[in-house]
């Protein structure tokens, strides 16, 4: 019996550019670069606007788990 492998030839690239996963992680790291940076500047005040800043998206996002999508 022989069975061939399902391998990727060297002429097979991908072509599709960066990643979602990869500028989703590249988007949190930068956002957290700015808060650790506002933080380090104005200190709890720079920390408490940060969160105040995510209030909607963490409100989009429950709305989101509780539709179900």
């Amino acid at each position: 019996m022989t069975q061939t492998a399902d391998y990727a030839t060297p002429t097979e690239t991908r072509s599709g550019g960066i990643s979602i996963e990869a500028k989703l992680f590249a988007g949190i790291a930068l956002f957290l670069a700015l808060v650790v940076t506002a933080t380090v500047i104005w200190g709890p005040v720079g920390l408490a606007m940060s969160a105040l800043a995510c209030v909607p998206f963490c409100y989009a996002g429950i709305l989101l788990i509780t539709v179900g999508k």
